[in-house]
């Protein structure tokens, strides 16, 4: 694959799980397939419920909600601009855009063709593939 992605983007981790939701500096979140997304700021969590609220990598509280998404199974997912949203089958959505603060966001997809993506400052998107390991950014 070359060039810009279409959009949008559609992720391959449909029926996988949450296996690991990792807590530091920065929030991982790691899928069955190998998949893994990082957030290094604010992102959002809506309920099945409709509620939504907003995540802070560095406020340990705001984060309890989040942990509920351990085991959930992915119905599906998608990066759109600068967005990225993943859908579960329980109803959850979670969601990152870009920050003018820094990088936002970083997926990386073992499957298909291995994929990472970047959400950096101010709506630019770095999309790598492998084995080609060519950038594109926009």
């Amino acid at each position: 694959m070359s060039g810009v992605p279409r959009q949008p983007f559609a992720l391959d981790i449909a029926g996988d799980t949450v296996d690991l939701i990792s807590i530091g500096p920065d929030v991982t979140i790691r899928f069955s397939s190998g998949a893994s997304l990082r957030f290094e700021t604010d992102f959002a969590l809506t309920g099945s419920d409709g509620e939504h609220a907003f995540l802070d990598p560095g406020d340990k509280s705001s984060l309890l909600d989040l942990l509920a998404l351990h085991n959930k199974v992915v119905s599906d997912g998608a990066v759109t601009g600068a967005r990225i949203a993943i859908r579960f089958a329980s109803g959850e959505l979670l969601e990152g855009w870009s920050n003018r603060r820094g990088p936002s966001w970083h997926y990386s997809e073992p499957g298909r063709a291995r994929v990472d993506i970047d959400a950096l400052p101010d709506g630019d998107m770095q999309y790598r593939y492998s084995p080609s390991s060519v950038g594109v950014r926009r």
